[in-house]
């Protein structure tokens, strides 16, 4: 930690940065859970052609555990080199792919989002936690990541149960439609909070003073 970072000493301290990454890595954390249940229950009921529903199932836990490795590969080397950009970058990502997955859907299509619904958990928990170990003071370092991780395995569940109730309709193009919206729906009010905090920051300091976004 740099000196002079102010160290948060409360979990109701822990800042706007932290904070930020919390919500985004959960909307992530939603989607993988959305994901699993949804594509799960989904081709076990809608046969595509020439593919048996046994072997449909298998290549889309065969995706999501590529997803998994290829996100552990890829943040271990960047994770440290400014979170929130790999964050929000994720976010955009998820957002277009279910969109167009929507739009052509199909055992491809099925199977692409769920690799990339696996990559951005993962990218974004290695993002999240370089932010809380640069962000968090080392006196409550630990409680920040078990309440972090708290949360996201409750956001994980809620994705997961908005999943199975989607699987009900039997309609891919609806569920990633569905799962598309609540993405870009998440990433904007992001984006928006993200500009009024930095534009607030700025009108906190002196005329002539540089500052570098968080």
């Amino acid at each position: 930690m740099q000196a002079g970072r102010t160290r948060w000493r409360t979990l109701r301290q822990l800042g706007p940065v932290v904070g930020e990454a919390m919500r985004a890595n959960a909307t992530l954390r939603a989607f993988s859970g959305f994901m699993v249940f949804f594509l799960a229950f989904l081709l076990r009921t809608v046969h595509f052609r020439g593919v048996n529903d046994k072997v449909a199932l298998a290549e889309m836990i065969t995706a999501a555990a590529v997803g998994g490795f290829l996100g552990s590969l890829l943040g271990s080397g960047l994770r440290a080199r400014k979170p929130h950009l790999i964050t929000f970058g994720m976010l955009g990502v998820a957002t277009v792919t279910t969109a167009l997955c929507a739009a052509f859907f199909g055992l491809w299509a099925a199977l692409v989002v769920a690799l990339v619904a696996a990559f951005g958990q993962v990218l974004g928990k290695l993002a999240l936690d370089s932010t809380v170990q640069h962000e968090i003071g080392e006196e409550i370092r630990t409680s920040a990541f078990a309440a972090s991780e708290t949360l996201h395995q409750l956001s994980w569940v809620v994705g997961g149960l908005a999943g199975l109730l989607m699987s009900l309709t039997s309609s891919g193009k609806a569920g990633l439609t569905v799962a598309a919206i609540g993405l870009a729906a998440s990433l904007v009010l992001l984006l928006l909070h993200r500009r009024r905090r930095i534009l607030a920051a700025r009108q906190r300091v002196p005329a002539g003073t540089h500052v570098t976004p968080p």
